[in-house]
């Protein structure tokens, strides 16, 4: 049975419970409580239990903090498993560089990171998150990393600049979208 048609059904067992214990509260009180205030009761109980038992899946500070620390250490331990599980299956990432836009699914972008690391030694990885505002279960952020690694003898920087956007999904912070420009050094 689905969560949903769980939660659904326990709102609807305590509510009958609830409706009870009016009903037994007027016979044993013997007066009526009335239908006003036994339904007024009701929905606001109905209401507080829903309060009660919805999980809040809005985003937080915390919750982009974790993220990019999270970032932090699968990137520089080279986890693509707990990569992938920080990015949306339906994510967008654009990477633009000299007048160059390349757009990447999840995938894609999978991918290139770990053709990367292949040729990479000595690979670090760091990440900054400023200039957050939130809204419900997103968040919009100034993300800016920085990568460095040996390839072939020579030294590699890549610094990215990008607007991110970050949701909460099944109370995990996960990347949506990013717009990311690109700088080699």
């Amino acid at each position: 049975m689905k969560q949903s048609t769980r939660q659904f059904l326990k709102q609807t067992v305590n509510a009958s419970l609830l409706t009870t214990v009016i009903g037994s509260l007027s016979k044993l009180s013997g007066k009526n409580l009335g239908k006003g205030l036994g339904l007024g009761v009701f929905i606001t109980a109905l209401g507080a239990q829903s309060l009660i038992s919805t999980p809040a899946y809005a985003m937080s500070e915390r919750g982009v903090t974790s993220f990019a620390a999270t970032m932090r250490t699968a990137a520089n331990s080279q986890n693509i498993g707990q990569i992938s599980k920080l990015i949306a299956d339906d994510a967008i990432i654009s990477l633009s560089r000299n007048n160059k836009t390349t757009s990447l699914n999840k995938d894609g972008y999978l991918q290139m990171l770990q053709k990367s690391w292949a040729k990479a030694t000595n690979y670090r990885y760091q990440i900054s998150i400023s200039d957050v505002v939130i809204t419900g279960n997103q968040a919009r952020a100034q993300v800016t990393t920085t990568e460095t690694w040996t390839q072939a003898g020579k030294p590699v920087t890549i610094k990215t600049s990008s607007r991110a956007t970050l949701s909460q999904l099944d109370g995990n912070t996960v990347l949506l979208r990013s717009v990311a420009q690109v700088t080699v050094d």
